[in-house]
């Protein structure tokens, strides 16, 4: 049987199809999400708001909130101003633009019902709009909340990726590497890692997916940083490809890892890829210093993307 062959055999469907990719294309982001855009007509029925805000960033999340927070308070406080500044009790502004302050302050106030008193609302219409918006204020809060709860909830494998992938002289052969790191200080445990090429095959034209033997596959404490290995040999899909040859066949390495978070006890998931460009030749990893600090060894993650260039 021919290599061809053999890898034809071995190769697996993961979703994305393997036709029609005429341009470069990537599966997977940096950040591990897929970079597929799905369009059916319909906006609103995909428009899952509790998903989105589980996993943006941190930053991306405080922002949101902050600006829906104001735009809520500007709402109101022009809804305030339209029906009126004299329904207004113990208004203090000496002009319109003092009164709109005071009158966002109000919103504020009544949005997370703290209430101080000072100013309150004398007429049917402004206590109303004062009714809707307290009211708006709890439901908003409560789902802010859970959202919050399920952000700092949710486990998730906190594993850092070194920049580059390298193709380095392994044994009397070279490999394909990149080096792993799990950055929080709970531990993973029963840590699995698998990696899939994906390329387009300039003959059929068609993108073939193709999974790499690693030289060791799963590791039961991810401790320290984990160098993962594809012996490129002559039974690799890669065999005496070069960094061009990846390129130029728009390879994409897809680097799938799943361990158990033993602080939840739930299965943890992470994902990332390599384009070829994003390969090195010719260099491998530095070794990452430990000191010892008491009873504890240390390691500097910091250096994790360090690399040596061989010959």
């Amino acid at each position: 049987m021919s290599k061809k062959e053999k890898n034809t055999e071995k190769e697996i469907e993961l979703g994305f199809g393997n036709k029609n990719y005429h341009k470069n294309t990537r599966f997977l982001n940096k950040d591990g999400s897929v970079n597929i855009r799905r369009l059916d007509g319909d906006f609103f029925r995909h428009l899952d708001l509790y998903h989105t805000f589980l996993n943006i960033t941190w930053k991306r999340f405080i922002i949101v909130v902050l600006i829906g927070y104001m735009l809520a308070n500007l709402f109101f406080a022009s809804l305030y101003y339209l029906a009126g500044t004299q329904y207004f009790g113990n208004l203090s502004g000496v002009d319109e633009r003092h009164k709109f302050t005071e009158l966002f302050f109000f919103s504020a106030q009544t949005l997370t019902t703290v209430g101080y008193g000072f100013i309150y609302p004398k007429g049917t219409l402004v206590s109303g709009i004062a009714a809707i918006e307290s009211m708006t204020g709890l439901l908003v809060f409560a789902l802010a909340t859970g959202v919050l709860y399920g952000r700092f909830s949710k486990p998730r494998a906190s594993i850092r990726y070194s920049t580059h992938g390298v193709i380095a002289p392994y044994e009397n052969i070279t490999g394909f590497m990149f080096r792993i790191a799990n950055t929080t200080q709970n531990e993973l445990i029963e840590s699995e890692a698998q990696v899939i090429l994906s390329m387009n095959d300039l003959k059929t034209n068609q993108r073939v997916f193709l999974p790499l033997e690693l030289e060791t596959k799963k590791i039961s404490f991810m401790a320290l940083s984990w160098t993962i290995v594809h012996p490129i040999d002559e039974n690799s899909p890669i065999y005496k490809y070069t960094r061009e040859d990846l390129i130029k066949a728009d390879a994409e390495f897809l680097i799938l890892v799943k361990a158990i978070n033993d602080t939840y006890s739930q299965t943890v998931y992470s994902r990332t890829s390599y384009k070829g460009h994003e390969l090195i030749e010719n260099a491998k990893f530095k070794p990452l210093q430990r000191t010892q600090h008491g009873n504890k060894a240390t390691i500097n993650l910091q250096k994790l993307d360090e690399v040596e260039l061989q010959g």
